[in-house]
């Protein structure tokens, strides 16, 4: 998705997860964009929220589940997933995402939220700082590309 297309499916989005009841965050390429990093386009929206917040996306979304997909189970993650297929891009919904580590099975939370503006109003996205670190943990040849960018961007 384009930055314009992001802001569209943001705007389809935005009434349930205003009423979502539930904390969440937008985190991935879509979170670059909106935090205001000059990425250029995102696959889907990644929504990172508690399991009882994805239960209610799920409820919400129904009628747009795309029900044959299912991410990678050999991927280090885990979590109450969920992807949907709106117009104009997709969805993905991780409701207590863990991350697989060394140690066992870690969750996979933000520590320091900036809201950024973007498409007419304000999105809980982890600092770009956040950002990076998330991506590096998740340790995939497609984050550690966008944790190195964002280090280039930060050190430019």
């Amino acid at each position: 998705m384009t930055p314009a297309e992001l802001g569209a499916l943001l705007a389809r989005l935005a009434p349930d997860l205003d009423t979502l009841g539930e904390p969440w965050s937008l985190i991935g390429s879509g979170a670059l964009i909106i935090a205001g990093a000059p990425w250029p386009s995102c696959e889907d929206v990644d929504i990172l929220t508690t399991e009882a917040g994805a239960r209610a996306l799920e409820a919400a979304w129904a009628g747009w589940r795309a029900g044959d997909y299912a991410p990678d189970p050999a991927a280090p993650f885990r979590s109450r997933f969920s992807r949907y297929d709106f117009r104009p891009g997709a969805a993905e919904v991780m409701g207590g995402l863990e991350l697989r580590t060394a140690a066992g099975w870690a969750p996979v939370a933000v520590r320091e939220l900036a809201p950024a503006s973007f498409a007419g109003r304000t999105w809980p996205v982890p600092s770009l700082a956040d950002q990076a670190r998330i991506l590096k943990s998740f340790g995939r040849p497609k984050d550690l590309e966008k944790a190195a960018f964002l280090q280039a961007v930060r050190n430019a």
